[in-house]
């Protein structure tokens, strides 16, 4: 029995449909084509929505109040609560300044109240401190140093660009007692509140 070969034309042809069939089957399931042969950005809109927003600010809406205020809590020493780091925040879209005392060990006692003039608690020296009205927030039992008596609050005065929070300092840290002075702009009402090892107090704009 003769084998004819078949003829180079017959072999291009063959081959020719069978890579359309192929392509139009690995085009079912692509990503939607605009008239112009790119992907349509309007494919885009499927995807999960969300992933790249910013995260929202979660405002606090307790009532404001007047000082003095003084919250009391029972603090066995030792050890003795120490004041770590003292820290602000500005918060325009809830319309306050924050302060925020961070502690280790138990929450002391503390009261918030007015000043006429800020002056340090060992030396009774005035203290240069930003602002037109000024209040000293006082803990005890409390430090701001190490039992080695390295500090773990810097010292001076810290000058502040907020709205409302001007500036503030540490006045006192002896015979367990810290004193913090702040400096405001205005004569807004204060919110005073716990977390677990912080004390804040927002300041509204």
């Amino acid at each position: 029995m003769r084998v004819t070969s078949a003829s180079p034309l017959l072999i291009r042809a063959a081959l020719a449909a069978l890579t359309l069939g192929l392509v139009a089957a690995c085009s079912q399931g692509s990503p939607a084509a605009s008239p112009s042969g790119r992907p349509d950005p309007r494919a885009a809109a499927t995807s999960p929505a969300g992933t790249d927003q910013a995260p929202v600010t979660s405002c606090d809406h307790d009532p404001w109040r007047d000082v003095p205020v003084s919250v009391t809590h029972s603090v066995a020493v030792p050890p003795v609560p120490v004041v770590t780091a003292i820290t602000v925040a500005g918060h325009p879209d809830c319309g306050y300044d924050r302060l925020v005392l961070t502690l280790s060990g138990k929450t002391p006692s503390y009261t918030i109240r007015s000043a006429g003039k800020v002056l340090a608690d060992a030396s009774g020296k005035p203290i240069a401190l930003p602002g037109t009205r000024y209040l000293l927030i006082t803990m005890r039992p409390t430090q701001a140093h190490k039992d080695t008596g390295v500090a773990t609050v810097r010292g001076g005065v810290v000058s502040l660009d907020l709205p409302t929070l001007a500036g503030y300092a540490l006045a006192g840290d002896s015979e367990g007692v810290v004193t913090v002075a702040v400096g405001l702009r205005g004569a807004g009402g204060i919110r005073v509140g716990e977390l677990p090892g912080r004390v804040y107090v927002d300041f509204r704009n």
